[in-house]
This record gives C-alpha cells, sequence and structure tokens, in this order.
C-alpha cells in the first residue's frame, strides 16, 4: 500500500501481466486553434490531475462517446476532468429517479470547461427496457452514481454489448475502482470482467451504509479523478488501466492498494430479476463473457 497519485501506474502491488491495449477510438481530424490552446490552459490546473497525453490522444478524445451516470457522486469530479480533456461527446444519464436540474447543471459545466464538447442529457430514466439503447450510443460508460436502485442494471448491460465499464463507489466507506471489459480486445492478454466478478449475484453488496459524510466529500473528489484518468486510459490506448484489478482508497489512510479480481463465476438463473434486468438476462451475459475469455486464453 502507498500513496501514489495515479490508478495504474506499474508501482501498484506487485501485480504482472501484459496490460497494453491498443487505443479505443480513432483519432478526429486535427484539432482547432482554439481547442490546442484551451487545452494547454486546463493542462496547467492541478486540480484536474489529467495524464500525459499527446496529440494524438487529445485527437482520439475528440472523437470519444463517453457516457457518465449520475451527476452527482463521483461522477461529477469526473465529469470535470473528462470536459476539460476535450473528450468530444458526453452523455449524462441518471440511474435512480431523473433530476433535471441536476443534468442542466452538469451540461453547464462541461460546455463552461469545454464548448467544443456535445452535451447529450437523457431525460429519460435508465431501465431494464431503455439501457441497452442508450448504452449502445458510447464507445465507453463511466459509473461513479454510488448508489443505485438497480445495482447490476449498467455492469450487465455493458457486458451484454461489450462495452468498457469504468466504475468506482466510496459507497462502502472506502472508495473502489475498476475497469470491467467483458470483450477486451483479443491477444492483449486481457481477460474478461464484468461487475458481477466483484460483487457476486448479490445486490446488497451494493448498497452497505455510506461512509462518514465527512470522509466523502474529499474521497469522492479524488477518485473521480481517478475514474476520468482510467476512461482517458482506456480510450487512448496509454498507460495500464485497471482491467482486472480493483484499486482501494482507505479513507482513513489516503493509501493505495490494487489487487487482482476474483475469477469469474456464474450467475444462479433468475438472480437477475432482483436487480432490475430482465429474467435470464443476467446469465446470457456472463455465458458470452465467459466464451470470450476462454477464446481469448487459447489465442494466447
Amino acid at each position: 500500500m502507498f500513496g501514489v497519485p495515479w490508478a495504474g501506474s506499474a508501482r501498484f502491488c506487485a501485480y504482472r501481466g501484459p496490460m497494453a491495449l491498443p487505443p479505443l477510438v480513432e483519432p478526429s481530424g486535427p484539432l482547432s486553434p482554439t481547442e490546442t490552446a484551451r487545452l494547454l490552459q486546463v493542462r496547467s490546473l492541478p486540480q484536474l490531475r489529467l495524464p500525459p497525453i499527446d496529440e494524438l490522444g487529445h485527437r482520439r478524445l475528440a472523437n470519444a462517446r463517453v457516457l457518465v451516470l449520475g451527476a452527482g457522486g463521483l461522477s461529477a469530479p469526473a465529469l470535470r476532468s473528462l470536459a476539460a480533456a476535450g473528450v468530444g461527446t458526453i452523455g449524462l444519464c441518471d440511474v435512480g429517479e431523473l433530476d433535471v436540474d441536476a443534468l442542466v447543471l452538469a451540461t453547464t459545466t462541461v460546455l463552461t470547461l469545454s464548448p467544443d464538447t456535445a452535451v447529450v442529457a437523457h431525460d429519460e430514466a435508465l431501465t431494464a427496457e431503455s439501457a441497452a439503447r442508450i448504452l449502445g450510443g458510447y464507445d465507453l460508460i463511466l459509473d461513479g452514481s454510488d448508489i443505485s436502485p438497480q445495482p447490476f442494471l449498467v455492469g450487465d448491460t455493458c457486458a451484454a454489448l461489450g462495452l468498457p465499464l469504468v466504475w468506482g463507489s466510496v459507497a462502502r466507506g472506502n472508495a473502489e475502482l475498476s475497469v470491467f471489459w467483458s470483450t477486451p480486445p483479443r491477444r492483449s492478454g486481457q481477460r474478461s470482467t464484468q461487475l458481477r466478478d466483484f460483487f457476486g449475484a448479490d445486490p446488497s453488496a451494493l448498497l452497505a451504509a455510506p461512509a462518514d459524510p465527512g470522509v466523502l466529500g474529499a474521497l469522492r473528489g479524488q477518485a473521480g479523478a481517478l475514474l476520468a484518468a482510467e476512461a482517458i486510459r482506456v480510450i487512448t490506448g496509454t498507460g495500464e488501466p485497471l482491467i482486472g484489478r480493483v484499486l482501494t482508497i482507505d479513507a482513513e489512510t489516503g493509501r493505495f492498494d490494487a489487487a487482482p479480481l476474483p475469477v469469474l463465476q456464474p450467475v444462479p438463473t433468475g438472480a437477475a430479476d432482483s436487480v432490475g434486468v430482465p429474467a435470464g438476462t443476467a446469465a446470457a451475459f456472463t455465458a458470452t463473457a465467459t466464451a470470450t475469455a476462454t477464446a481469448t486464453a487459447t489465442e494466447e
């Protein structure tokens, strides 16, 4: 355990394994002089904690479509960092009761930091019926909403669609972050992972009592910036994303610790009914992810 500024660093734990990933998004055309000047300005702001990115990486970000779930929790600081980094399209969607005022405020925040970013505010609730349609329009999903009334809906939908899910929470006292991807690029050496690998089939683990509110503010800001950094790494193909690992930040000491995710476990038939996913769908998600992991291992 140690305190370092960036998740995914080679200094974390004794984890060993191939971590290089190809970029998720193709680059856009050349950046405008206005956008180039803006990026130079925001990179001087230490509170945004943007990781090192070259010009090609910024063009990939400009061409990326990222959906941020929730306007509060860890999503708020993550949203600021994504906008400052120049993500081209940012979608906003609530995971619980629709809060129009929060979506308007989040939209204003994005456009203030990055006027060229296209903001898509989804004015409908995320449900089992709408999830695939909404999430399917993006390259990557970032969920920092902390507590969802349907804990596995987002994770199972991302697994089914093959979308990378950058996930984080401080709802259980410490900050926990990871990147789940059911279909990582072949020959990357990465195994298939999804949210159920971390929590199993029991949604109650996601609904534990939150930590002391006095600790949550600073911790959420730190963890939210790290979530944005993970998304940037996956989009640009730089650094070592937390695929197959979970990063924990101790709320009391501020120490960082990264550990491997457990091996994929099967989901009992019908378990999805209690978490907002149609019956039988979660088991199908898991079967698909297992097959992908096996195929990748065979190729290696």
